[in-house]
């Protein structure tokens, strides 16, 4: 099981670099500032098991870092 949760973790983790790379760049794009950008982005990372998995804290960090 421990190697069950260790997997899922690894995907998870590459799920969310996937978001940052691809989804980020284009919640980017087609808002009309960074702030409504970040609430785009915000609103799939409080909606997808990848991210629920961090601390609510650790995902605002990581969006409000996002440029």
């Amino acid at each position: 099981m421990r190697w069950i949760r260790f997997l899922r973790s690894v995907w998870r983790s590459r799920q969310r670099q996937m978001d940052v790379l691809i989804l980020w760049p284009a919640c980017r794009e087609q808002a009309p500032d960074i702030e409504t950008a970040r609430a785009a982005f915000a609103a799939h990372a409080y909606h997808d098991p990848a991210w629920l998995e961090l601390e609510d804290a650790h995902i605002k960090r990581i969006i409000e870092a996002l440029q």
